[in-house]
């Protein structure tokens, strides 16, 4: 039997992920996300498919250019069942709540009609179902659906869906395995795959070394005086962080100064992580049952409102600010960095991969002035990296999991990359492993046997 993939979302960029699989009696889509940078305006362009026609959406984990357009797809006609595990579906209202404030205030910024409202995000919650890792679903046509520990954030899976004796695993994203709060990614041996390739280019050797070099950045931003501001993920990033940040101080190995979490989301999704003990790992997860609040310590604030917020930013204190917007394109973290990107002796600390066209992505490559909110500023600051925090797995991490399934993949479909990164990794699989690998382009389609 034949089945066709199709790659609306997330081939040839790193965001807006969503992919079709088309069984000829089934419909399934795979992740329906946001696009984000120089792609924000794709996301009010109508679905390339009929929503009314989908069945199932399965979501591998809750990060927004994995779930941002699923009030949309609701909005324009979606009513089947959305697939997760039980952790991503508790992460996702949060989230999709707090996307929408800013959503809104784009749509309106840029004269676009608002992309969907709170009524479409309630009604995408009453469709949604979560379940286990490994538990069996039947769908249309014969094809069966399980979920995979994908070791990216809290509950991320690989969706896995089999028929007649052939297998076709989408990814979403890989954990790196250098989480200390998380499972590694289980092992797949499907006769497919769809992969992510975010970076599929680069090696991280400062993965092993991230808890020394944190220590460092702190240790020199506050011997400089200045502020620390960590423009973070709300979802995994963060929650590493204040994990590690807890134990520099609690062991005196940083100076013991002000910490706050100046994200009311990032508080949501953290009493989420606590209150979902199994998606742990098992000595993380022993402590916690054992009654250690992991990511509490006398220095941690959280910041309720924005008055709060505006009043860290006129207190010159040595301190250190952990702020939503990991690729800083809004949110309170965008405001702090207005205040300290000036200032000679505060660091800002970027924590993850900057897609194409993010004020993150110009801060790493060196602009020296910033437009925002409509003024012009001067990038004064230090501005260092830390990529050992990424939820994702590198080049050579990459290739691993490709080898350790080569035994059954008949070919690697390679997104969620930009188009050098997926290219070179596509190649180190043809040169390497001998598999065929393909980089398909958006909008383009597959056929497989399945």
């Amino acid at each position: 039997m034949q089945s066709t993939v199709y790659f609306y979302g997330g081939a040839g960029a790193v965001t807006g992920s969503n992919f079709l699989l088309d069984t000829g009696g089934g419909k399934y889509l795979v992740d329906c996300g946001l696009r984000q940078g120089l792609d924000e305006a794709a996301n009010w362009e109508p679905f390339a498919y009929d929503p009314a026609g989908i069945s199932h959406l399965v979501i591998t984990h809750a990060h927004l250019d994995h779930i941002g357009k699923i009030p949309k797809l609701v909005k324009d006609g979606f009513a089947g069942v959305i697939i997760s595990t039980t952790a991503t579906k508790a992460l996702a209202e949060p989230i999709l709540r707090d996307a929408l404030e800013i959503l809104t205030r784009n749509a309106e910024h840029h004269g676009r009609p608002v992309l969907y409202d709170a009524t479409h995000i309630a009604a995408a919650m009453r469709l949604w179902r979560g379940i286990g890792y490994h538990e069996k679903v039947p769908l249309p046509d014969g094809v069966e659906l399980q979920l995979l520990d994908a070791g990216h954030i809290l509950g991320s899976a690989m969706a896995h869906f089999e028929r007649g004796g052939k297998t076709i695993v989408f990814t979403g994203d890989l954990g790196g395995g250098n989480s200390p709060l998380l499972k590694p990614t289980e092992e797949v041996h499907p006769t497919y795959m769809v992969m992510e390739s975010t970076y599929g280019d680069k090696t991280r050797p400062e993965d092993a070394e991230r808890f020394e070099r944190l220590e460092n950045v702190i240790e020199d931003a506050v011997a400089r005086g200045g502020t620390l501001l960590i423009p973070a993920f709300s979802t995994e990033r963060t929650q590493d962080l204040l994990f590690d940040i807890r134990k520099l101080m609690l062991e005196g190995r940083v100076p013991e100064v002000p910490v706050y979490l100046d994200s009311p989301l990032a508080e949501k999704i953290t009493h989420a992580y606590m209150a979902h003990p199994e998606y742990f790992a098992d000595d993380i997860r022993a402590r916690i049952e054992g009654g250690e609040a992991i990511f509490t310590f006398p220095n941690l604030h959280y910041m309720q409102d924005a008055d709060e917020s505006r009043k860290l930013d006129s207190n010159p204190a040595s301190k250190i600010i952990l702020a939503g917007s990991g690729m800083s394109s809004g949110g309170r973290g965008l405001a702090h960095e207005r205040q300290y990107l000036p200032d000679k002796n505060s660091t800002l600390l970027i924590v993850g991969f900057q897609a194409v066209g993010t004020i993150g992505r110009r801060l790493i490559e060196g602009a020296k002035t910033l437009q925002l909110y409509k003024e012009k500023v001067p990038v004064r600051a230090k501005v260092e990296t830390l990529y050992g925090y990424s939820a994702h797995r590198d080049s050579e991490s990459l290739l691993e999991f490709v080898n350790k399934a080569a035994d059954s993949v008949q070919e690697v479909f390679l997104v969620h990359g930009e188009p050098a990164s997926s290219m070179f990794l596509a190649q180190r699989i043809r040169d390497y492993l001998g598999l065929k690998a393909t980089v398909p382009e958006l909008g383009q389609a597959a056929v497989i046997e399945l």
